[in-house]
């Protein structure tokens, strides 16, 4: 049953009320589950919209978050309905909540997918709903949601996925990885814990009646009214995963094609950092600046902005700088937005020089402006010709050239051999590079280090 097909159905559903509550349940959970295929398609289309940065992913995506609010609101009509007319029948009551919940976590995923902006009612709705569950005795009743598999789910077990996905640090992926982040979690969610009990390990905590994101805990402080996750048993998971993928072995639950091993390598470095003991810190402290600063981004803009020949520079805001790295407002609009591992260079009103850096983090707080964190590790970068023996390339110098330093080079993804000696046109004179083993990719560009000759 197509999309559309879904809504037109739900809609009359809405609106009958003459139906029996009991008939107008299975009705919203039978096309709920009408739905998941055409979601899936709707979001492969969209991973594919996002690679080519088409418009059209901004169609499926608004197609899919505006089907899952609508799934949330019948949701809801059932659970008024039956608040106090299905009392007898609490299995259908937490299927019902555990349904919504799962829409709305869907709904959260999709808004990290493309960094906001975030519902802010989208936590106030899912603990409105977690907490009369917990009231009735029914947050943990077990329940099938998909028609066909014995796999059961509850309400507490969809509110820790949303919980978990909130405290991922998903503004740091690309959305191909937020992808594989979401399956992973589904994957360890036995072993994740959300308690209203301090529990040993537990890193962040939730205040379900207040309607806000969870928060990282700085004190370990029994906190009123709040539920608290922990993470604690997931390394040994994550242990057990990363020995199947070490052998070749990929769970078809989190196999999405080319690449799976090294994507879900990656998720589980992320998670493991995002969930440690003590929280990731920032090694230089960043002061906040204002003012209008100058921004090119991606490999090439960045080469045409050094020679002057038709580059395209933006107008972007300061918002905070440090030995390390800065932090710009962009315009964004669409498939125009930025993307984590973009490479990106920016310089005050009064500079000369570019300094270049890499997109680390990404939030949009509307439709027209995007938070930017980069991570910089250049000042002047110097746009020249170099040939590894297989054809020439424009690559960028990092650092000056100078007999037996150590020299960065920045080139488009691929375009070098790996291992082999690099020779770079400058000032008049042929300079040969020997290739060191450092290198680091970003999204379309990777940073090699060599020995100057």
């Amino acid at each position: 049953m197509a999309l559309s097909a879904v809504r037109e159905a739900l809609d009359a559903i809405v609106l009958a009320k003459d139906m029996a509550l009991q008939t107008q349940a299975r009705a919203v959970a039978e096309l709920d589950e009408a739905a998941q295929a055409p979601l899936r398609g709707i979001f492969k289309g969209f991973l594919q919209a996002v690679a080519l940065r088409s418009p059209r992913g901004d169609v499926l995506r608004t197609a899919a978050t505006g089907h899952f609010s609508e799934i949330s609101s019948a949701c809801q009509l059932v659970l008024d309905r039956g608040r106090y007319a299905m009392k007898s029948q609490p299995e259908t009551l937490a299927e019902i909540a555990a349904r919504l919940i799962r829409a709305e976590t869907n709904r959260l995923k999709w808004q990290h997918m493309v960094y906001g902006p975030f519902d802010e009612g989208l936590w106030l709705r899912t603990g409105r709903v977690f907490l009369e569950s917990v009231e009735e005795a029914r947050y943990q009743v077990p329940v099938t949601l998909r028609f066909g598999r014995e796999t059961a789910t509850s309400v507490v077990k969809e509110m820790t996925r949303a919980v978990a996905l909130q405290c991922a640090g998903l503004n740091q992926l690309p959305p191909d990885l937020i992808d594989v982040t979401d399956r992973l979690i589904h994957y360890i969610l036995p072993v994740l814990h959300l308690s209203s009990s301090l529990v040993e390990g537990a890193r962040y905590y939730w205040e379900p009646s207040l309607g806000k994101p969870p928060l990282r805990i700085v004190r370990a402080e029994l906190i009123p009214g709040a539920w608290y996750f922990s993470a604690q048993n997931a390394d040994g998971a994550l242990s057990e995963l990363e020995a199947m993928l070490h052998k070749g072995v990929v769970p078809g639950v989190l196999d999405v094609g080319p690449g799976s091993r090294d994507r879900l390598f990656a998720s589980i470095r992320h998670l493991r950092r995002c969930w440690c003991d003590a929280p990731v810190k920032r090694r230089y402290r960043r002061h906040v600046m204002a003012g209008p600063v100058k921004g090119v981004r991606g490999f090439l803009g960045l080469q045409r902005a050094l020679r002057g020949v038709g580059e395209t520079i933006e107008e972007w805001e300061l918002h905070d700088a440090s030995v390390g790295g800065m932090a710009v407002m962009a315009p964004v609009d669409g498939s125009a937005m930025p993307r984590i591992g973009d490479l990106m260079a920016v310089r005050s009103e009064d500079a000369s020089e570019w300094r270049l850096g890499m997109v680390r983090r990404l939030s949009r707080g509307d439709g027209s402006s995007a938070f930017v964190g980069l991570e910089t590790f250049a000042t002047a970068p110097k746009s020249v010709r170099a040939d590894d023996g297989r054809s020439p390339v424009e690559i960028l110098l990092c650092d000056p050239m100078r007999r037996g330093g150590i020299l960065r080079v920045v080139a488009p993804l691929n375009a070098l051999r790996p291992g082999v000696p690099l020779f770079v046109a400058d000032a008049g004179a042929i300079q040969k590079l020997k290739p060191l083993g450092s290198n680091w990719r970003g999204s379309e560009f990777e940073v090699r280090t060599y020995l100057v000759l």
